[in-house]
């Protein structure tokens, strides 16, 4: 983990760096180009044994590339056993006949335009962008989010879907949700996020929500079994573990944590009460995790909200990095609270890479090598 640590070191060292700068404008600029060649460096020229699904990607990539029959034909053609949404089929498709036949052209490509997709909803929300990504790092949101490629791209449209859901754009909202299902369907949940948050948020309607989800929760594996998903791989999975999901837990405890820390900061500093939008979002992310206990896949769900909930998190602990924070109150008992959510997202991070370096194959880091012709690391289709 040293070399991780060490590359987290590296966006603080940015951070402290732009105070140097006495223009403000400048600052920021120096922030964004050392972010996107830190972030792009590092997960744009990973090898193919760093992230779970990099190798499944490349493999996919490779296989098509080298099929005569799918270069020639046009890119708008769907393929059902392939297994993946239109939309991302439709992109791969344009990759390899316009882009380039390497493999690791999907690696690349997807790691330049997710870089500037994070740097873009970064910019929209914080002064100071080198700190907000030293969380996402610590927190496992980046680790995560350049892994899960397909749904990385339909997060991207998400970004700007709820710009637009803030500045009142609904209709762009849905366009944009609709863009993101053609390359992730668990986008299809977002459609419903505008309709739950204009309920209004009492104490009362979150209580009725996390009851809904406990009931959903007991109750799951009946209602798929009514829905003709008995046979489905995630359900079979679950059924037969006959035990809760460890990584649900995980990500469980850290969500109650998360959202224990808003709640806390917000009566000790008497900040207002958050917008109905974000105390939504908190409710829903809260409800996903505890279905996620028994059915993890459904976390998926919660990739999209993670994000929100972070700079909700950081207005309260770390307000002067915000745009929009809750309180401009530092005092000292924040800054102690600040660096306790940093250590315990650097704790779950030590876990996982101890107890569980599977689930996300960041250590040992090794950069791509270009020179050599084969790369044979379990090259096959993600399903």
């Amino acid at each position: 983990m040293a070399v991780i640590f060490l590359y987290f070191a590296l966006f603080l060292g940015v951070h402290f760096l732009s105070k140097q700068f006495k223009r403000p404008g400048a600052a920021k600029l120096f922030q964004l180009v050392a972010c996107f060649i830190l972030l792009f460096g590092f997960f744009g020229f990973r090898d193919i044994t760093v992230l779970n699904d990099t190798s499944h990607y490349y493999g996919f990539y490779y296989q098509k590339a080298h099929v005569l029959n799918y270069r020639n034909e046009p890119v708008t053609t769907f393929h059902l056993l392939d297994s993946f949404e239109y939309g991302f089929q439709v992109f791969i498709h344009i990759l390899i006949k316009y882009v380039s036949k390497e493999p690791y052209t999907i690696i690349w490509f997807s790691s330049f335009v997710l870089t500037i997709g994070e740097l873009w909803f970064i910019n929209k929300y914080t002064h100071d962008i080198a700190k907000v990504c030293f969380y996402m790092l610590i927190a496992g949101l980046f680790f995560t989010h350049y892994c899960i490629i397909r749904q990385a791209l339909a997060l991207l449209f998400f970004y700007m879907a709820f710009v637009c859901f803030e500045k009142g754009k609904i209709l762009k909202y849905y366009l944009l949700i609709l863009c993101a299902c053609l390359f992730h369907l668990s986008a299809i949940f977002l459609l419903f996020l505008p309709i739950i948050i204009r309920t209004r948020p009492t104490k009362r309607n979150a209580f009725i929500a996390i009851g809904l989800s406990l009931l959903f929760t007991m109750t799951i594996f009946e209602i798929l079994a009514l829905l003709g998903l008995r046979e489905h791989p995630y359900y079979q999975a679950a059924v037969q573990k006959e035990a809760l999901s460890l990584v649900g837990l995980a990500d469980c405890a850290l969500m109650i944590f998360v959202l224990f820390v808003c709640i806390f900061i917000r009566k000790r500093s008497n900040a207002p009460t958050p917008s109905s939008t974000y105390f939504w979002i908190g409710v829903i992310g809260f409800c996903i995790s505890l279905v996620a206990l028994v059915l993890y896949p459904i976390a998926r769900i919660n990739e999209y909200l993670w994000p929100l909930i972070l700079i909700h998190l950081l207005r309260y602990i770390d307000p002067n990095a915000m745009k929009t924070p809750y309180t401009q109150r530092v005092e000292g008992t924040r800054n102690l609270i600040r660096l306790f959510v940093i250590a315990v997202f650097l704790i779950k991070l030590i876990g996982i890479n101890t107890f569980r370096p599977e689930w996300l194959h960041i250590e040992p880091y090794q950069f791509y090598d270009f020179s050599k012709k084969d790369h044979t690391y379990n090259l096959y289709p993600l399903k």
